[in-house]
């Protein structure tokens, strides 16, 4: 099988402007930090709790859910490999568009599935709902790395047509217009999964949430990890979630850069589908440098943002959003390569 490779980062001492892996360009929440130091104290000695209790209590409060609807894992990734391993036979089917997360392909060599790729257009404007057999619908919403979100109505539809678990992943929905939560208490079979890693700035913690129906989130729990998240991440987690102020004002920052860098990146000629993520997508366009070489280019500027190595996107660069200021500059730096 092939490894999931992660995106590069600095090695010691190169200062670069980070923006290859979408983690938010602002400080967690003070009353993150707090929890955190706190927790890092004599009783790290113990374990920490297996149920996780107070982050789901936290978690059931912020999304209106009750807790026994809330799953916490080691990020999102691990809530994913746990729903292959509730859900999915050796042999079973794993339904997903490409391009989607490249872990996907990963997680389903692991678990010995089957794979049903189907193609996802750049412009999924009036993409019909697929008619395909499996055990599981992997559906990256917003997806990457394009950051197009699929709307609650189509999601909606595709519960109807598809017969087995439809997972959400919306490891990028605080970011956009429409989340598939509201769907949640009249479709048993949808998993919905979050991170705290981009919406807040809780990446170094490796934190995830999955919502779900009681009984399939009972189902989840039983293959997880006993203590799969430790004292100073669950405490760190639940504190984060309680100060929804700094979650909003961090949020709209970014989407208002997001909005003004892509269309800073359209006015340079690239082509940028309409972002529901903290990234966007900037194909090249026509008598424009290859993107390639503008990656190469940039890296030599120590800007470091995310070049896919592969047909069907070796024609663009996935860009997390930063600071205003990372971005100006970043914009100053692709507008000089595109014009030499």
């Amino acid at each position: 099988m092939s490894a999931y490779v992660p995106g590069l980062q600095p090695g010691p001492g190169q200062r670069l402007v980070k923006l290859n892996t979408n983690e938010n360009p602002y400080p967690p929440s003070p009353r993150a930090l707090k929890a955190l130091r706190a927790a890092a104290g004599p009783r790290l000695r113990l374990y920490p709790d297996p149920a996780c209790r107070e982050l789901r209590e936290r978690a059931a409060e912020v999304y209106g859910l009750d807790a026994a609807q809330v799953v916490p894992g080691n990020g999102s990734d691990e809530l994913l490999a746990i729903v292959m391993r509730t859900f999915v036979d050796e042999g079973g089917a794993v339904a997903y568009f490409q391009p989607s997360y490249s872990l996907y392909p990963v997680l389903a060599a692991v678990a010995r599935a089957r794979v049903v790729e189907l193609p996802l257009p750049r412009d999924a404007t009036g993409l019909p709902v697929p008619r395909v057999q499996a055990g599981v619908f992997l559906l990256s919403t917003p997806n990457a790395p394009y950051g197009t979100g699929f709307s609650t109505a189509w999601i909606e539809s595709l519960l109807a047509s598809f017969p087995g678990i439809v997972v959400a992943d919306e490891a990028y929905a605080e970011f956009a217009d429409e989340t598939s939560l509201p769907l949640l208490p009249r479709h048993p079979r949808l998993v919905i999964i979050r991170t705290l890693s981009k919406s807040y700035s809780l990446a170094g913690l490796r934190v995830g949430l999955a919502f779900a129906h009681p009984e399939v989130a009972a189902e989840m729990a039983k293959v997880k990890d006993s203590y799969n998240l430790d004292r100073p991440a669950q405490a760190a987690a639940a504190a984060a979630l309680a100060d929804q102020a700094h979650f909003r004002a961090n949020r709209d920052r970014i989407r208002a850069t997001r909005a003004r860098f892509s269309a800073r990146l359209t006015e340079l000629g690239f082509a940028v589908p309409a972002s529901q993520a903290n990234f966007v997508f900037a194909a090249t366009g026509t008598g424009m440098p290859a993107a390639r070489e503008i990656y190469a280019g940039l890296l030599e500027r120590r800007f470091l943002v995310r070049f896919f190595d592969r047909p069907g996107l070796d024609d663009g660069m996935r860009i997390s959003i930063g600071t205003d200021d990372e971005m100006d500059a970043l914009a100053g730096a692709i507008g000089d390569l595109v014009r030499r």
